[in-house]
C-alpha cells in the first residue's frame, strides 16, 4: 500500500517529456590501446645504457608497491579471496605504473601511446615492471631501453 501511494507520487512529480524520454545505451565500446596501460618512455639524446638505468632505478621504486587491499582482510570467503586477489592485482599493477610515469617523467622522459599488439611484441602480457615470477625481466628492460633511446616514435605523446 505505502510502495503504490510512493509510485503515484513519483508519477504526478514527474513531467510526462522528462518521463517519456528514453535514457541512450551506456555500451560505449571500450578503448582498446589504453593509454593508461600501454606506453613506453622516449627521451631524445639519451644512450641505451642510460635509459636502462633509469628504467631499472624506476622499477626498483615501484615494484614494492602494495594495494590496500593487500592489507585488508577478507571476509567474504573463497569466492571473496578471489575477487579480491584478482582486484588487488589490478591495483597495484594501476598504481606502479602510475610510480613508472613519475618516475620516468622526473628525468625527462615522455611518454608514447603504444598499441596493445606492439605492447605484448616489447613488454610481453602482464606489468610493465616485473615479470610472473615477480621479478624484473633484463630482457623487457633492454627492449624498454632501446625503444626510449631510439628514434622518437610515431605514437601519440601523452600528458605525464
Amino acid at each position: 500500500m505505502i510502495w503504490a501511494a510512493a509510485t503515484s507520487a513519483a508519477l504526478v512529480m514527474c513531467p510526462q517529456p522528462i518521463c517519456a524520454m528514453e535514457v541512450p545505451s551506456a555500451s560505449v565500446p571500450p578503448e582498446v590501446d589504453d593509454p593508461a596501460k600501454f606506453f613506453l618512455f622516449h627521451l631524445d639524446g639519451i644512450s641505451p645504457d642510460v635509459a636502462r638505468a633509469d628504467l631499472v632505478y624506476c622499477i626498483n621504486q615501484a615494484k614494492g608497491i602494495l594495494s590496500l587491499r593487500d592489507r585488508t582482510g577478507n571476509s567474504g570467503g573463497l569466492l571473496g579471496a578471489l575477487i579480491n586477489a584478482r582486484a588487488a592485482e589490478i591495483d597495484r599493477f594501476r598504481m606502479r605504473n602510475a610510480v613508472m610515469r613519475k618516475c620516468m617523467g622526473l628525468y625527462g622522459y615522455a611518454r608514447y601511446k603504444v598499441p596493445q599488439a606492439e605492447w605484448k611484441l616489447l613488454v610481453k602480457e602482464g606489468d610493465i615492471v616485473l615479470d610472473n615470477k615477480g621479478a624484473p625481466d633484463p630482457e623487457v628492460i633492454d627492449r624498454m631501453a632501446i625503444f626510449a633511446s631510439g628514434p622518437t616514435p610515431a605514437g601519440e605523446r601523452l600528458d605525464p
